[in-house]
């Protein structure tokens, strides 16, 4: 099997979407997205011949998925990623006390993100956060690939 890119799978596991499965192709390496919707209508037997030619390709897709399952894995899925706890433990690594009380009360109750948001940008942390947020995905990756048995390059 071809070696992933970690950070390819990083940044997948980072932005997919409750409509989309990506998935990791066990033999190439590469990793695939497809909607929810092009794999339904490929279950259900669906015509597809009438649609544009971006979806046709994407239906294509879906149906080598569906008819070689074992050669593709799932990666986990935004609802397998806890950001809030992510938000935790940045704010657990800053060593000034003041902005570590401040941002604790700013991710409590609703609209915890947005307030969070606004006080890294105010306490000037904002290019922290994102250093810290992407090698938390690029950990996840890895430990995913890992327990997978996937071959990944850094």
């Amino acid at each position: 099997m071809n070696q992933v890119n970690i950070r390819e799978v990083a940044e997948e596991i980072e932005l997919q979407t409750e409509d989309t499965r990506v998935l990791v192709d066990k033999i190439g390496g590469k990793v695939f997205q497809v909607s929810e919707e092009a794999l339904v209508d490929v279950e259900d037997g669906e015509d597809f011949s009438h649609l544009l030619e971006w979806q046709r390709e994407e239906r294509h897709l879906a149906q080598h998925i569906l008819e070689n399952e074992t050669r593709y894995i799932q990666l986990p899925d935004c609802s397998e990623v806890n950001e809030y706890q992510m938000m935790e433990a940045f704010i657990n690594s800053l060593e000034d006390e003041q902005i570590h009380n401040d941002l604790l009360r700013a991710i409590r109750g609703k609209g915890a993100f947005r307030r969070f948001k606004d006080q890294i940008v105010t306490y000037g942390v904002r290019d922290q956060w994102f250093e810290f947020k992407d090698e938390q995905y690029r950990l996840l990756a890895i430990e995913w690939c890992e327990e997978n048995d996937i071959p990944y390059k850094k």
